[in-house]
Protein backbone atom coordinates (compact mmCIF):
# COMPACT_ATOMS: atom_id res chain seq x y z
CA UNK A 1 0.00 0.00 0.00
CA UNK A 2 2.76 2.46 1.04
CA UNK A 3 4.57 1.59 -1.99
CA UNK A 4 1.31 2.99 -3.76
CA UNK A 5 1.20 6.00 -2.48
CA UNK A 6 4.87 6.50 -2.76
CA UNK A 7 4.38 5.56 -6.67
CA UNK A 8 1.41 7.92 -7.08
CA UNK A 9 3.16 10.35 -5.01
CA UNK A 10 6.07 9.96 -7.58
CA UNK A 11 3.76 10.42 -10.60
CA UNK A 12 1.90 13.75 -9.56
CA UNK A 13 5.29 15.50 -8.54
CA UNK A 14 6.59 13.94 -12.08
CA UNK A 15 3.40 15.53 -13.56
CA UNK A 16 3.60 18.65 -12.19
CA UNK A 17 7.32 19.48 -12.58
CA UNK A 18 6.64 18.56 -16.24
CA UNK A 19 3.74 21.34 -15.90
CA UNK A 20 6.40 23.80 -14.90
CA UNK A 21 8.73 22.98 -17.66
CA UNK A 22 6.66 22.99 -20.08
CA UNK A 23 5.67 26.62 -18.81
CA UNK A 24 8.77 28.18 -18.36
CA UNK A 25 9.88 27.27 -21.83
CA UNK A 26 6.28 28.37 -23.01
CA UNK A 27 6.78 31.43 -21.31
CA UNK A 28 8.12 33.80 -24.23
CA UNK A 29 5.78 32.03 -26.78
CA UNK A 30 2.80 33.18 -23.95
CA UNK A 31 3.72 36.63 -23.70
CA UNK A 32 4.43 37.19 -27.59
CA UNK A 33 0.79 35.89 -28.43
CA UNK A 34 -0.56 38.82 -25.62
CA UNK A 35 1.11 41.01 -27.34
CA UNK A 36 0.43 40.46 -30.80
CA UNK A 37 -3.39 40.21 -29.78
CA UNK A 38 -3.19 42.70 -27.61
CA UNK A 39 -1.50 44.94 -30.06
CA UNK A 40 -4.02 44.05 -32.72
CA UNK A 41 -7.08 44.64 -31.17
CA UNK A 42 -5.72 48.20 -30.03
CA UNK A 43 -4.99 49.30 -33.66
CA UNK A 44 -7.81 47.31 -35.43
CA UNK A 45 -4.59 46.40 -37.87
CA UNK A 46 -2.71 43.03 -37.44
CA UNK A 47 0.23 43.47 -34.78
CA UNK A 48 3.32 40.66 -35.02
CA UNK A 49 6.31 40.30 -33.07
CA UNK A 50 9.67 38.76 -34.34
CA UNK A 51 10.98 37.60 -30.75
CA UNK A 52 10.05 38.37 -26.98
CA UNK A 53 12.37 36.99 -23.94
CA UNK A 54 11.09 36.94 -20.43
CA UNK A 55 13.61 36.35 -17.56
CA UNK A 56 12.06 34.91 -15.25
CA UNK A 57 15.05 33.74 -13.70
CA UNK A 58 17.06 37.39 -14.29
CA UNK A 59 13.77 39.81 -13.97
CA UNK A 60 14.36 41.65 -17.66
CA UNK A 61 11.93 41.41 -20.54
CA UNK A 62 13.11 42.59 -23.77
CA UNK A 63 11.01 41.98 -27.15
CA UNK A 64 12.12 42.97 -30.96
CA UNK A 65 10.82 43.54 -34.77
CA UNK A 66 7.45 44.71 -33.39
CA UNK A 67 5.46 45.29 -36.43
CA UNK A 68 1.85 47.51 -37.09
CA UNK A 69 0.84 46.81 -40.44
CA UNK A 70 -1.45 49.55 -42.08
CA UNK A 71 -5.25 49.73 -41.77
CA UNK A 72 -7.06 47.88 -45.06
CA UNK A 73 -7.33 50.57 -48.04
CA UNK A 74 -4.55 51.61 -51.08
CA UNK A 75 -1.81 53.06 -48.71
CA UNK A 76 1.27 51.75 -50.18
CA UNK A 77 4.19 52.38 -47.21
CA UNK A 78 5.39 48.89 -45.86
CA UNK A 79 3.88 49.32 -42.36
CA UNK A 80 2.13 51.76 -39.85
CA UNK A 81 4.73 51.66 -37.38
CA UNK A 82 7.98 49.39 -36.57
CA UNK A 83 9.96 49.30 -33.06
CA UNK A 84 13.85 48.02 -33.08
CA UNK A 85 13.61 46.76 -29.80
CA UNK A 86 12.10 47.48 -26.34
CA UNK A 87 13.10 46.59 -22.81
CA UNK A 88 12.24 46.32 -19.10
CA UNK A 89 14.07 45.35 -15.81
CA UNK A 90 11.33 44.35 -13.41
CA UNK A 91 11.37 42.96 -9.94
CA UNK A 92 10.41 39.54 -9.61
CA UNK A 93 8.43 39.23 -6.95
CA UNK A 94 6.23 42.26 -8.51
CA UNK A 95 5.41 39.64 -11.15
CA UNK A 96 2.99 37.81 -8.75
CA UNK A 97 0.84 41.25 -8.06
CA UNK A 98 -2.41 41.99 -10.33
CA UNK A 99 -0.74 45.52 -10.59
CA UNK A 100 3.10 45.57 -11.75
CA UNK A 101 4.86 48.58 -11.14
CA UNK A 102 8.17 49.48 -14.03
CA UNK A 103 10.66 51.57 -12.76
CA UNK A 104 11.49 52.31 -16.62
CA UNK A 105 10.06 51.43 -19.96
CA UNK A 106 12.32 51.87 -22.93
CA UNK A 107 11.60 51.52 -26.53
CA UNK A 108 14.06 52.37 -28.96
CA UNK A 109 14.07 52.81 -33.00
CA UNK A 110 10.58 53.56 -34.10
CA UNK A 111 9.48 53.84 -37.57
CA UNK A 112 6.61 55.72 -38.69
CA UNK A 113 4.83 56.02 -41.87
CA UNK A 114 1.73 58.80 -42.05
CA UNK A 115 0.02 58.40 -45.56
CA UNK A 116 -2.91 59.43 -47.55
CA UNK A 117 -4.75 58.13 -50.30
CA UNK A 118 -7.77 58.55 -52.00
CA UNK A 119 -8.81 60.93 -49.37
CA UNK A 120 -8.14 58.79 -46.72
CA UNK A 121 -5.27 58.46 -43.99
CA UNK A 122 -3.96 55.62 -42.18
CA UNK A 123 -3.19 57.74 -39.02
CA UNK A 124 -6.92 58.33 -39.36
CA UNK A 125 -8.25 54.72 -39.16
CA UNK A 126 -6.59 54.04 -36.77
CA UNK A 127 -7.28 56.54 -34.25
CA UNK A 128 -10.41 56.29 -35.24
CA UNK A 129 -10.64 52.70 -33.99
CA UNK A 130 -8.82 53.26 -31.01
CA UNK A 131 -11.61 55.52 -30.17
CA UNK A 132 -14.18 53.17 -30.47
CA UNK A 133 -12.18 50.83 -28.44
CA UNK A 134 -12.03 53.38 -25.55
CA UNK A 135 -15.30 55.00 -25.88
CA UNK A 136 -13.31 58.28 -26.47
CA UNK A 137 -12.95 61.42 -24.69
CA UNK A 138 -16.56 62.85 -24.09
CA UNK A 139 -17.93 60.09 -23.09
CA UNK A 140 -18.82 57.91 -25.54
CA UNK A 141 -19.46 54.63 -25.21
CA UNK A 142 -17.10 51.19 -26.89
CA UNK A 143 -18.11 50.19 -30.10
CA UNK A 144 -15.81 47.25 -30.75
CA UNK A 145 -16.46 43.82 -29.07
CA UNK A 146 -13.15 43.34 -26.32
CA UNK A 147 -11.24 40.21 -26.18
CA UNK A 148 -12.18 37.79 -24.06
CA UNK A 149 -12.12 39.11 -20.13
CA UNK A 150 -9.04 37.21 -17.94
CA UNK A 151 -9.22 37.68 -14.01
CA UNK A 152 -5.34 37.17 -14.32
CA UNK A 153 -5.13 40.48 -16.40
CA UNK A 154 -1.92 42.61 -15.57
CA UNK A 155 -2.11 45.72 -14.92
CA UNK A 156 1.50 48.53 -15.20
CA UNK A 157 1.98 51.50 -13.86
CA UNK A 158 5.59 52.71 -15.48
CA UNK A 159 7.57 55.76 -13.80
CA UNK A 160 9.41 56.38 -16.66
CA UNK A 161 8.62 55.33 -20.58
CA UNK A 162 11.42 56.39 -22.91
CA UNK A 163 10.75 56.10 -26.12
CA UNK A 164 13.57 57.43 -28.49
CA UNK A 165 14.80 57.52 -32.09
CA UNK A 166 11.84 58.07 -33.46
CA UNK A 167 11.31 58.74 -37.56
CA UNK A 168 8.24 59.65 -38.91
CA UNK A 169 7.71 59.60 -42.52
CA UNK A 170 4.80 61.49 -44.31
CA UNK A 171 3.47 61.73 -47.55
CA UNK A 172 0.42 63.47 -46.81
CA UNK A 173 -0.26 65.22 -50.08
CA UNK A 174 -2.95 63.15 -52.27
CA UNK A 175 -2.05 62.94 -55.55
CA UNK A 176 -0.07 60.83 -58.20
CA UNK A 177 3.41 59.31 -56.97
CA UNK A 178 5.59 61.62 -58.36
CA UNK A 179 3.85 64.72 -56.60
CA UNK A 180 3.76 62.15 -53.41
CA UNK A 181 7.34 61.71 -54.01
CA UNK A 182 7.83 65.17 -54.61
CA UNK A 183 6.08 66.49 -51.00
CA UNK A 184 6.86 63.92 -48.57
CA UNK A 185 9.07 64.55 -45.35
CA UNK A 186 10.98 63.37 -42.87
CA UNK A 187 10.47 64.25 -39.29
CA UNK A 188 13.31 63.04 -36.47
CA UNK A 189 12.23 62.36 -33.10
CA UNK A 190 15.19 61.73 -30.54
CA UNK A 191 13.27 61.56 -27.38
CA UNK A 192 9.59 61.30 -26.30
CA UNK A 193 9.72 60.96 -22.40
CA UNK A 194 6.40 59.75 -20.40
CA UNK A 195 6.07 60.03 -16.67
CA UNK A 196 3.88 57.66 -14.52
CA UNK A 197 1.89 56.05 -16.90
CA UNK A 198 -0.91 54.16 -15.25
CA UNK A 199 -0.88 56.13 -12.38
CA UNK A 200 -1.66 60.14 -13.67
CA UNK A 201 -4.43 61.07 -15.67
CA UNK A 202 -8.36 60.89 -14.88
CA UNK A 203 -8.25 57.82 -17.79
CA UNK A 204 -6.07 55.44 -15.82
CA UNK A 205 -5.88 57.26 -12.84
CA UNK A 206 -3.75 55.04 -10.16
CA UNK A 207 -4.94 51.67 -11.44
CA UNK A 208 -2.79 51.08 -14.07
CA UNK A 209 -3.13 50.11 -17.43
CA UNK A 210 -3.46 47.29 -19.38
CA UNK A 211 -1.45 45.95 -22.67
CA UNK A 212 -4.33 47.78 -25.27
CA UNK A 213 -4.24 50.97 -23.26
CA UNK A 214 -0.31 50.59 -23.42
CA UNK A 215 -0.19 50.30 -26.99
CA UNK A 216 -2.97 53.19 -27.16
CA UNK A 217 -0.98 55.61 -25.62
CA UNK A 218 2.27 54.81 -27.13
CA UNK A 219 0.86 55.61 -30.64
CA UNK A 220 -0.85 58.58 -28.89
CA UNK A 221 2.20 59.75 -27.89
CA UNK A 222 4.10 59.30 -31.35
CA UNK A 223 1.32 61.23 -32.91
CA UNK A 224 1.20 63.93 -30.91
CA UNK A 225 4.94 64.37 -31.50
CA UNK A 226 4.72 64.32 -34.67
CA UNK A 227 1.58 66.77 -34.76
CA UNK A 228 4.03 69.38 -32.69
CA UNK A 229 7.16 68.88 -34.92
CA UNK A 230 5.53 69.05 -38.06
CA UNK A 231 3.51 71.81 -37.33
CA UNK A 232 4.30 74.53 -40.19
CA UNK A 233 5.88 71.18 -42.13
CA UNK A 234 2.88 69.21 -42.35
CA UNK A 235 -0.33 70.53 -44.79
CA UNK A 236 -2.58 72.44 -43.05
CA UNK A 237 -5.54 70.36 -43.28
CA UNK A 238 -3.83 67.19 -42.57
CA UNK A 239 -2.41 69.06 -39.29
CA UNK A 240 -5.72 70.09 -38.43
CA UNK A 241 -7.38 66.67 -38.91
CA UNK A 242 -4.80 65.02 -36.82
CA UNK A 243 -4.71 66.98 -33.86
CA UNK A 244 -8.67 66.90 -34.16
CA UNK A 245 -8.50 62.84 -33.71
CA UNK A 246 -6.09 63.25 -31.01
CA UNK A 247 -8.04 65.40 -29.23
CA UNK A 248 -11.14 63.46 -29.74
CA UNK A 249 -9.31 60.38 -27.78
CA UNK A 250 -9.75 62.58 -24.77
CA UNK A 251 -7.60 61.84 -21.59
CA UNK A 252 -6.36 58.74 -22.84
CA UNK A 253 -2.62 58.19 -21.39
CA UNK A 254 -3.19 62.05 -20.32
CA UNK A 255 0.37 61.96 -18.43
CA UNK A 256 3.43 64.20 -18.23
CA UNK A 257 4.94 64.23 -21.30
CA UNK A 258 8.24 65.36 -22.55
CA UNK A 259 8.97 65.96 -26.42
CA UNK A 260 13.04 66.28 -27.36
CA UNK A 261 14.00 67.19 -30.68
CA UNK A 262 17.33 68.68 -31.73
CA UNK A 263 16.59 68.08 -35.24
CA UNK A 264 14.09 71.05 -35.95
CA UNK A 265 17.42 72.04 -38.19
CA UNK A 266 16.74 69.15 -40.16
CA UNK A 267 13.13 69.55 -40.51
CA UNK A 268 13.48 73.17 -41.59
CA UNK A 269 16.08 71.55 -44.32
CA UNK A 270 13.78 68.93 -45.53
CA UNK A 271 11.05 71.96 -45.75
CA UNK A 272 13.66 73.97 -47.97
CA UNK A 273 14.57 71.22 -49.92
CA UNK A 274 10.91 70.63 -50.80
CA UNK A 275 10.15 73.81 -51.96
CA UNK A 276 13.53 74.14 -54.23
CA UNK A 277 12.64 70.89 -55.91
CA UNK A 278 9.22 72.22 -56.56
CA UNK A 279 10.57 75.16 -57.75
CA UNK A 280 13.02 73.27 -60.23
CA UNK A 281 10.21 71.25 -61.31
CA UNK A 282 8.44 74.11 -62.42
CA UNK A 283 11.01 76.24 -63.69
CA UNK A 284 12.05 73.08 -65.88
CA UNK A 285 8.67 72.06 -66.97
CA UNK A 286 8.47 75.93 -67.87
CA UNK A 287 11.82 75.92 -69.66
CA UNK A 288 10.50 72.74 -71.55
CA UNK A 289 6.92 74.12 -72.40
CA UNK A 290 9.08 77.31 -73.75
CA UNK A 291 11.64 75.15 -75.75
CA UNK A 292 8.09 73.59 -77.44
CA UNK A 293 6.63 76.92 -78.45
CA UNK A 294 10.00 77.86 -80.34
CA UNK A 295 9.94 74.60 -81.92
CA UNK A 296 6.63 75.04 -82.73
CA UNK A 297 7.38 78.99 -83.98
CA UNK A 298 10.56 77.93 -85.85
CA UNK A 299 8.53 75.33 -87.86
CA UNK A 300 5.54 77.99 -88.70
CA UNK A 301 7.58 80.44 -90.25
CA UNK A 302 8.60 78.04 -93.19
CA UNK A 303 4.62 77.23 -94.11
CA UNK A 304 2.87 80.46 -93.07
CA UNK A 305 2.64 83.19 -95.86
CA UNK A 306 5.66 86.01 -95.85
CA UNK A 307 7.41 84.03 -93.46
CA UNK A 308 10.80 82.32 -93.66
Amino acid sequence: MLKKLLLVAGVVFFLLLAGVVVAFFAIDSIAKSAIQEGGTYALGTPTSVSSVSVGVVSGKFSLSGLSVANPAGSFKSPHFLTLGNGGVDVSLSTLNQSTVELPKFSLSNLDVNLEKRDGKTNYGQILDHMQQVTGGGNGAPKTSTPPPASKDEKKFIIHDLDIEKVTIHASLVDGPDAVKDLTSVTIPIDSIRLKDVGKTGSGVAGSGVTLEELTNIVVKAVLSAAAEKGDGLLPADVLGDLQGKLKALGDLGNVPTEVIANAKGTVEKAGKQIIDEGKKAVDKAAAEGQKAVNDAADKLKGILPGHK
